[in-house]
């Protein structure tokens, strides 16, 4: 059923939600002739920024999106287009009509107690519609930035992103020594870019291409069924700063290693001589599977082929070094190496997606391999294997740096 702004009432819908931020993010109200207040909800960008199909794609999106709410919408060379939006600037705008919304008070009153009592899903689309239309991508700093244009709006804004544990900081406006203010600016940190991304989304292909492209390795797309277009990155790294991760606890270690036994059991009985062909790295991110309860922690399980193909893949030898001594097996005439998850698969919960890939998993002699669990100079083992396989993990979706992998063995 058709609600117009005014009718906007609880439960929202993520198109209501999505509407009420970019309405309160761009603060924008005219009146017409009959004194009827008009909401912009504007799409910007600097000249050439945009391609004309990623501006019409983005104008189809978000006319589906607002296909149950009344809207007019106007784009750049139509006679009113310079009223609504700055002539220089590339772009369309949606209007909104409200007979009882007329100022930034009425419209913080109105929505932004009922927005921040909302389940999640209602403020992220809010978010969303904040930061969809208006905001840019600050390359150097590889923030999400937004000028803000009323201190109101901005702190309706700010309550709903801590709500949502997502981190920014707020510049408010201050003059220059050039005489030219300085507007106030929100800005998400670059290391709540991908939670961000992750979570809320956004429709703007422009905007999400421009976050695309700063990512350090590969990511996957997901659309979203509810808000046209609404595009969410899974897998986005965009930073080499050092992360920390939370501890394992002695339950989950042990839990985890008796896994890895398992996997090393069914390795030998499942290896077979007969290779029809050599496997080959996917090169791009894999889902995780559904993690199983064991005791008070979660695992994630291993897969015997996953560990079979990396071992076929290194040609059953030592990836530290090809001529370490091994044996061959009895039940066939292969070389003896064991499998080893990189980055440990009791981290799982760190990452998007799964670290039971091919590019994860390493064959080593057995001494490499409990020197890596129980030697004193780990780095010598650990060292050389994170340079060979950090570009492979960055294609399957998993960034880490070689400090925090370090940490993970101690």
């Amino acid at each position: 059923m058709s609600r117009s702004i005014d009718q906007f009432t609880t439960p929202f819908s993520p198109a209501e939600a999505f509407c009420i931020g970019g309405i309160i993010s761009a603060c924008d109200v005219h009146t017409n002739e009959t004194g009827t207040s008009i909401w912009v909800f504007p799409v910007i960008h600097n000249p050439q920024k945009a391609t004309p199909e990623s501006l019409s794609a983005h104008k189809k999106h978000l006319e589906n999106v607002f296909a149950e709410i009344p809207t007019i919408t106007v784009s750049k060379g139509e006679s009113d287009f310079t009223k609504y939006m700055q002539p220089n600037k590339d772009g369309f705008v949606f209007l909104f009509e409200s007979k009882d919304l007329n100022t930034p008070e009425n419209l913080i009153q109105r929505f932004a107690n009922n927005i921040l009592c909302s389940e999640e899903s209602i403020r992220c689309a809010f978010i969303s519609g904040v930061f969809d239309g208006r905001s840019s991508w600050d390359k150097s700093g590889k923030m999400i930035t937004l000028d803000s244009r009323n201190e109101l709006c901005a702190e309706t804004i700010c309550s709903i992103l801590d709500s949502l544990s997502i981190r920014y900081n707020y510049n408010p406006p201050r003059e220059r020594a050039s005489g030219n203010p300085r507007k106030a600016q929100l800005r998400i940190y670059s290391t709540d870019v991908p939670d961000f991304i992750k979570r809320i989304g956004l429709i703007s292909p422009t905007r999400i291409k421009d976050i695309e492209n700063a990512s350090i390795c590969n990511f996957s797309e997901e659309f979203d069924t509810v808000l046209d277009g609404l595009t969410r990155i899974m897998g986005l790294r965009i930073s080499t700063q050092t992360r920390e991760y939370k501890k394992i606890t002695r339950e989950k270690f042990s839990i985890e290693a008796e896994l890895d036994r398992k996997l090393l059991d069914d390795v030998i009985n499942e290896i077979d001589s007969d290779i029809p062909e050599k496997p080959t790295y996917k090169g791009t991110p894999k889902k995780k599977k559904a993690p199983t309860k064991v005791s008070s922690s979660e695992t994630y399980p291993r897969d015997t082929n996953t560990a079979l193909n990396a071992l076929k893949i290194a040609e059953y030898k030592c990836e530290i070094d090809s001529e370490h001594p091994t044996f061959i097996r009895k039940k066939n005439n292969l070389p003896y190496t064991e499998p080893h998850h990189l980055i440990p698969m009791a981290y799982s919960d760190n990452f998007d997606f799964s670290l039971d890939v091919e590019e994860n998993i390493v064959s080593l002699c057995s001494n490499c391999h409990n020197q890596i669990h129980y030697g004193k100079d780990v780095e010598v083992i650990l060292q050389p294997l994170y340079e060979k396989r950090k570009d492979l993990l960055a294609r399957a979706g998993i960034y880490i740096a070689y400090a925090e992998l370090l940490e993970m063995y101690k």
